[in-house]
């Protein structure tokens, strides 16, 4: 039986949206504020555009995996939409940046996933729960690091 899981949270970023945009499309950053990745890296040529892909080495729920993305969805400063074309389940991540003015960003991410019963072990409630945390996790992460100041070596805003 496959049931979708589909979530959506939020969160308020006092950076302007161009900024959080910048830091959030540069994959390189989910090391730093996504609690499941372990490696990322682009597998297609050129800038990020509609078409571009990456791979993504996770940990979740103490297995590894990696998810190969297809950007389906990429307006500078408004939104990114990530789609799954390999990995345990199809999954879809689409990432919308609203400015609120005053240099305030509205973040929301709503996720969609296929899940089938038993799924990693666990029941859909309790997957659904897991999933749930972790992207409000990941996005106060995201704001915590950003309000910071917290830029890496590998990116600057």
């Amino acid at each position: 039986m496959l049931n979708a899981l589909n979530e959506r949270q939020s969160v308020i970023i006092n950076l302007p949206v161009k900024d959080v945009f910048a830091y959030v499309c540069d994959f390189a950053n989910l090391i730093d504020w996504t609690g499941c990745t372990i490696a990322v890296r682009k597998t297609s040529l050129g800038e990020m555009q509609v078409g571009s892909t990456i791979r993504n080495t996770i940990r979740f729920l103490g297995r590894w995996m990696d998810i190969t993305f297809e950007i389906v969805e990429f307006e500078p400063a408004r939104c990114l939409t990530l789609k799954s074309l390999s990995g345990i389940s199809p999954c879809l991540f689409s990432y919308q940046f609203e400015p609120l003015g005053d240099g305030v960003t509205h973040v929301s991410l709503e996720m969609v996933l296929h899940i089938t019963c038993g799924m990693l072990g666990l029941s859909e409630a309790a997957l659904a729960n897991v999933t749930c945390r972790q992207i409000l996790h990941d996005l106060l992460t995201l704001k915590d690091l950003l309000e910071a100041g917290v830029v890496t070596e590998r990116s600057k805003i």
